[in-house]
């Protein structure tokens, strides 16, 4: 059935585009039940919809323009803040905690890999996906995706999943950092401070408006645009040579090489890079324009229908995250403010590691957690690959 919009008409396409991830943001910002849905699902409904009554065409070339150039310009744009050197520096305990979650993630990706074999599609693929996601955040789902070319029927549900499961983990995570069973078992001192008015100074300079000026915005491009064209033309040189198959797909991966070149880019360059306002928001803008695009591509019924089993698969991977973080937690004698801010980091990212730490009044634990959360956007891509590699061996076997 042919929709509203001819498929070759782009101005209107991208007037709905733009427009739509404007009203998505608009709405994420300014009511409550749209911030807890979030603004990536809202993109991704905004987009099933549209394209599921017809109304916009579920396939077009302005939609090639933003899977192909666009999305992998907005890594580079969200990693400005990955300097190594801030973050080995400033992380403090939040660094060993982290990678406590992390392995977590980890272990919860391979018993759900192992779990919904037979029920998921693609399941190796789509537990990287997952693995990179609860690791980083959402600038790693949408590599490892691209990395494996995954269908809308699988990856639209899965991002539906993914943000319903993490609003449920990060209530529980509120609840066990109140609860006076976990605080007698473990040391709790941030807890301890009445330090709320220091967590509020803090959450205001970093949530406050910022300065963007045109130069900003012309050398943010410029260097995103720059280690993009030079990550593609790597990978492709790699893919050429007679590497094995497992490791050209990680060597060979453009995605890996923007990460890489990325984050080589802002701590050895830190100062050009620190002095750059915008970059953020250029690359989280991006991000919508994709979410939003690949709703239109998504068959609803498909994704109704896929919803259920990929909603226990991200349990599973989240309830063994929290598990493995508190019993090692435990064994390590460490801060329980600690081990919850790093399961709610590598659910959520460094955003909502941030949200939490203010709003329990961890006033020391702010910085740090944003910091953890940018760590995991550095690893979450190689470590998605990665098990999405070894399950694709395991599960052959």
């Amino acid at each position: 059935m042919q929709s509203w919009i001819n498929p070759q008409d782009a101005w209107p396409i991208w007037g709905i585009l733009a427009g739509g991830v404007a009203l998505c943001i608009y709405l994420e910002q300014n009511y409550p039940w749209a911030a807890r849905l979030s603004g990536p699902v809202l993109a991704l409904l905004g987009g099933m919809t549209l394209s599921n009554l017809r109304l916009m065409p579920g396939e077009s070339t302005s939609y090639d323009l933003v899977e192909t150039y666009l999305v992998p310009a907005a890594i580079p744009l969200l990693l400005f803040r990955a300097n190594l050197t801030r973050i080995f520096r400033e992380t403090g305990p939040m660094f060993r905690a982290f990678h406590v979650a992390t392995l977590g993630t980890i272990i919860g990706a391979f018993v759900a890999g192992f779990i919904f074999r037979i029920w998921v599609g693609r399941v190796a693929e789509v537990t990287g996906v997952m693995t990179a996601s609860y690791i980083g955040g959402g600038v790693n789902f949408v590599a490892v995706k691209n990395h494996y070319q995954l269908s809308p029927e699988l990856t639209n549900p899965l991002l539906v999943a993914d943000n319903f499961i993490m609003a449920g983990m990060f209530g529980l995570l509120f609840l066990i950092a109140n609860s006076k069973f976990f605080r007698k078992h473990y040391p709790h001192p941030h807890s301890l401070e009445s330090d709320q008015a220091g967590s509020q100074a803090l959450a205001a300079r970093h949530w406050e408006r910022k300065g963007i000026a045109l130069l900003d915005i012309a050398k943010a491009l410029a260097v995103a645009f720059a280690i993009t064209a030079l990550s593609m033309k790597i990978a492709e040189s790699l893919k050429a040579t007679a590497l094995s198959p497992w490791l050209q797909s990680i060597v060979g991966s453009a995605y890996l090489w923007i990460t890489v070149l990325a984050v080589a880019v802002t701590t050895l360059f830190h100062k050009f890079i620190d002095g750059i306002n915008g970059a953020d928001e250029l690359g989280i803008y991006l991000l919508y324009l994709f979410f939003f695009v690949i709703g239109l591509h998504a068959d609803l019924f498909q994704v109704i229908r896929n919803v259920p089993v990929l909603f226990l698969l991200c349990l599973v991977i989240a309830v063994i995250n929290l598990a493995v973080t508190l019993v090692l937690g435990k064994l390590f004698r460490m801060n329980l403010e600690e081990l919850l801010l790093s399961v709610n980091a590598t659910l959520g990212g460094a955003p909502s590691a941030v949200a939490m730490a203010v709003s329990a009044g961890w006033s020391r634990l702010v910085l740090p957690g944003l910091l953890a959360g940018v760590w995991g956007y550095v690893i979450g891509t190689f470590i998605g690959i990665a098990v999405a590699e070894a399950l694709l061996r395991l599960l052959k076997t």
